[in-house]
């Protein structure tokens, strides 16, 4: 068996797991809240804590590990990177070195790890192209088309939602800057309704019926405007399919409303039957992806 240890780091928690190569399924795994405000060291001693009871279930069932793949949610370069500090400041943190029990340290951005899952162990396997679009404490996508994610020239292909898109009414000239993921990402959402109704719930609460009517409301609010970029996205790409991803995005509230909504904006009448899937390998994506970093080469075909 060849396996590997797969670290995602997420905006709430950390996900780590065994992960079985050649299929892509977890024998083990474990995760910890991500200590955020802490600083990256705080985050790579989370991570390291995770990775070790992975590597002793590994050495407890007789299995050798080839390395360990990191997921980030920031930006990362083509030479394995971060180039951001969304969650945190890494440019004085040694990734590498907090990491080097477990073999060789491979590190990309968290989309993409989840997309590399995807693209060879999920739906990839029958879509010739799709656009992996994860939605959680933030939201980030990667394209994916024969059998390869498209990085772009930096390795920052991943976003649609973090710039404001900007807007003016016809008649007033009256400028609105929207940012689309401050509104409809697991984040923006508690802080939308915080604003509104100067109570406190999480995305979670809004998306299993805890938040109220106004909850209810901004639930439909926010999958419609994502809807709209995915549809504009699929305007511009015209793919096979769009995968959805992430703890948010793979709610079944959230899910259902978003794919509804999504037919509404797609402007070549024959592609609004095009299909919108949920991630077929689920939250643990990113934790698969990570760990098949280490066979990226063979997952991703030339």
């Amino acid at each position: 068996m060849q396996a590997a240890i797969g670290i995602d780091i997420g905006g709430t928690k950390i996900a780590g797991g065994l992960v079985d190569l050649a299929v892509g399924a977890l024998i083990d795994q474990a995760e910890l809240p991500t200590p955020r405000g802490l600083g990256a060291d705080a985050i790579l001693a989370a991570a390291n804590d995770i990775a070790g009871r992975m590597h002793r279930s590994a050495l407890a069932k007789g299995i050798a590990t080839v390395g360990l793949g990191l997921g980030l949610p920031e930006l990362v370069d083509l030479n394995g990177a971060p180039a951001s500090g969304w969650i945190a400041d890494w440019s004085r943190s040694d990734i590498a070195g907090a990491l080097s029990s477990y073999g060789p340290i491979a590190v990309d951005s968290d989309v993409r790890v989840a997309a590399l899952a995807e693209l060879h162990f999920g739906h990839g396997k029958t879509l010739p192209s799709f656009v992996f679009v994860s939605v959680g404490t933030g939201l980030s996508f990667a394209g994916c088309s024969d059998g390869r994610i498209q990085r772009g020239a930096n390795g920052f292909a991943i976003h649609f939602a973090s710039s404001e898109l900007v807007t003016f009414d016809e008649a007033s000239g009256k400028r609105t800057d929207f940012l689309l993921e401050s509104f409809a990402s697991g984040l923006g959402m508690a802080r939308v309704y915080k604003a509104r109704t100067g109570r406190s719930a999480t995305a979670r609460d809004i998306v299993e019926g805890r938040a109220g009517a106004q909850g209810a409301q901004l639930l439909d609010e926010a999958t419609t405007a994502l809807a709209s970029y995915l549809g504009q996205m699929i305007n511009m790409i015209d793919p096979h399919g769009v995968v959805v991803g992430g703890g948010l995005g793979t709610a079944q509230p959230y899910f259902d409303r978003l794919r509804s909504e999504v037919p509404s904006y797609i402007w070549a009448e024959q592609c609004r039957e095009l299909p919108v899937l949920a991630s077929a390998l689920g939250s643990a994506a990113g934790v698969i992806g990570a760990a098949a970093l280490h066979a990226r080469a063979k997952l991703e075909r030339d």
